[in-house]
């Protein structure tokens, strides 16, 4: 075999491999980007969010539902107008009356039910490391916790203010509960959402690696075509190979083809860094409501359990009327909510350019299979 011919077989060789390079590291890149983009992980934290803060405001209202029955002048609910009443809702009581707070807390309640169920669906931590039914276990405790507070309705209607605020009261101990409560539960199930999407692709070393990988298989593609155009065109005398010179020009296209994951990245980073601020946002108004509630539960129970005895010692330790407590703010979140649904559109919009990186990386070794090959021919029988 000639020099020459020598030298084109393994140009040719080398360009196949290189173009081979450049499809795995594009389609590792542009794939791992968008797969993560596609995913429900953003929507299940802000869902989850939205279902504590949800039942935290639910878990006021019920309690200011019983307490603003009892005002002005009653030292309690009303026997006969107690409850949280409300079509296809758990209602303490069977009340004739609604009040304002009441029609809240069933509002909040149908809010956090639908998302609860909507947060499973878009459940993907299901290979986290921990409990992988928190949502499911939330769901069953928030049937325990509405059936309470139907029971303390029940009570405070027969005129049994004491089992009423018993039951009251440990509807919203399994609402707050540090280690066991629905919303330390839910909260648990946020955070491993934020653990799965931690792990994937745009937030790991993964994408360190393969923005350098793709940028040196196409530094070293259009090197090497650009080297093989130059040595074609001394051996032989003639002008740019025309099938070589498409080539570079498809793996240029290439190349175009795969940068869109750089700004679908960025857009999902900056849809991580808002979702994290609504989430912490939220936090802070469950906090609120949680302090807030409290105290009005305090207020509400004083008049049959401030007695020593009467509630037991568990709710006598933990009745506390204070005036300081300022009610918990308005949520605000609605405008970077959809600042994040945007984010997270921009970020999928180029999802579909995948099929370009295999079609652009088959025609491009194509052609230089076929640029090259009929210089082989030249060389198949003569030594030079």
């Amino acid at each position: 075999m000639s020099t020459t011919r020598r030298t084109l077989w393994r140009l040719r060789a080398v360009l196949t491999v290189a173009v081979a390079a450049l499809f795995v590291t594009s389609f590792w890149l542009f794939q791992g980007v968008h797969q993560t983009a596609d995913s429900r992980a953003i929507s299940a934290i802000l869902e989850i969010s939205s279902v504590r803060q949800a039942l935290a405001t639910a878990d006021r209202a019920a309690v200011e539902t019983f307490l603003g029955t009892s005002e002005p002048g009653t030292p309690g609910p009303s026997t006969s107008e107690a409850g949280v009443s409300g079509s296809g809702v758990p209602s303490p009581g069977g009340a004739t009356l609604t009040l304002p707070a009441e029609q809240e807390y069933r509002e909040q309640i149908q809010t956090a039910g639908l998302n609860l169920a909507q947060a499973a669906r878009d459940d993907v931590a299901d290979d986290v490391p921990g409990r992988s039914d928190d949502l499911q276990l939330a769901q069953g405790m928030l049937a325990v916790y509405t059936t309470l507070v139907e029971q303390a309705g029940e009570h405070y209607r027969r005129g049994d203010g004491t089992v009423g605020a018993t039951y009251l009261w440990g509807a919203s101990r399994l609402m707050h509960h540090d280690r066991q409560g629905i919303l330390k539960t839910l909260d648990d199930a946020q955070e491993r959402q934020w653990t799965w999407l931690r792990a994937q692709f745009p937030s790991t070393w993964a994408m360190w690696t393969a923005t350098v990988c793709w940028g040196l298989c196409l530094l070293t593609t259009l090197a090497l075509l650009c080297g093989t155009q130059v040595f074609l065109r001394r051996r032989f005398r003639r002008d740019l190979n025309p099938r070589l010179l498409t080539a570079t020009a498809l793996v240029l296209v290439l190349a175009a083809a795969t940068s869109p994951a750089y700004f679908s990245g960025a857009d999902l980073d900056e849809a991580g860094t808002m979702t994290r601020r609504v989430a912490e946002a939220r936090k802070a108004g469950v906090e609120a409501e949680h302090d807030y509630g409290d105290e009005r539960l305090a207020r509400l129970l004083d008049p049959v359990c401030g007695t020593p005895g009467t509630c037991g010692p568990t709710v006598a330790k933990e009745l506390r009327v204070r005036s300081d407590v300022p009610p918990p703010p308005v949520p605000r979140e609605a405008a970077e909510i959809r600042e994040v649904n945007v984010r997270m559109r921009d970020a999928t919009e180029y999802a579909g350019l995948v099929f370009l990186i295999p079609l652009l990386s088959a025609a491009a070794g194509a052609l230089i299979w076929g640029g090259i090959h009929p210089r082989l021919n030249e060389y198949r029988y003569r030594p030079r």
